[in-house]
């Protein structure tokens, strides 16, 4: 009997052992997995810091040189001139703002594309110059059956654009295809049939490249940021942004 109650006891005291074995194993483990799960985030965390880091100084870099080159290439001078209607129902053409700084944008109001990136560009620029008499942006329908004087003032009311800096055009529509194609290096635009490819998504597929030009109608740059955006380039599309902003000061400067 007293050899059955000492095995009984031993085999109770090897299942103890083996529990606690278990038990100290599975804390070792929950402690290793813990710590990978650690150093995983801080390893992500610290590549995405690096990674923006890295971007950053490429910005920085890239800025310094292109502001050594700023304001010095001519891309074209616009000689020819183009009239339309602005927010105020007033008839404006474009030879007018010799002497001004002006940017240019097609667009029109139900545009994605438009009103996600390039309205974002031009009213940061706006906000930035508005103060400078010698500034003026303007934006032009490429399609007018939509965007009718009425709508232009609306959307300027909404922008808080004051019609002396910021001109919302309409006109005929195929006056503005063939003009800014001829005249102004932009592609000419068309219905957009593929509205649920990767590509753009609103009715009209039109040229998104926002042009800087001097007191002189010499056109500085043609930034198209919605391109470095949808491919992904986002220090492609800061650098595009950074060269309009440059462009724009070079040019007010060149002025004083």
């Amino acid at each position: 009997m007293r050899e059955i109650v000492e095995d009984k006891m031993n085999k109770s005291g090897d299942a103890k052992k083996i529990a606690m074995i278990y038990l100290v194993v599975a804390v070792l483990c929950a402690i290793i997995i813990g710590c990978f799960m650690f150093l995983g985030k801080y390893s992500r965390e610290s590549a995405e810091k690096n990674t923006e880091a890295g971007s950053r100084n490429v910005v920085n870099v890239q800025v310094m040189s292109m502001e050594e080159s700023v304001g010095l290439h001519d891309i074209l001078k616009l000689e020819e001139d183009f009239s339309a209607t602005n927010q105020d129902g007033e008839l404006v053409n474009l030879q007018s703002l010799k002497g001004k700084v002006w940017v240019f944008a097609q667009f029109y109001g139900s545009c994605p594309e438009c009103n996600k990136v390039n309205f974002t560009i031009l009213r940061d620029l706006y906000e930035k110059y508005e103060g400078d008499s010698n500034f003026q942006l303007v934006t032009v329908s490429v399609m007018e059956e939509e965007d009718g004087v009425a709508s232009m003032k609306s959307m300027a009311q909404a922008l808080k654009a004051e019609t002396d800096k910021w001109w919302f055009l309409t006109t005929d529509v195929d006056a503005v295809n063939e003009f800014c194609h001829d005249h102004m290096l932009y592609m000419k635009f068309e219905e957009n049939t593929d509205k649920e490819g990767s590509g753009m998504k609103g009715a009209i597929l039109h040229d998104m490249g926002i042009s800087v030009f001097d007191s002189n109608m010499v056109m500085k740059t043609k930034s198209d940021v919605y391109a470095q955006l949808h491919a992904k380039n986002k220090v492609g599309a800061e650098l595009k942004k950074k060269q309009l902003d440059l462009e724009v000061g070079a040019a007010l400067d060149a002025l004083k």
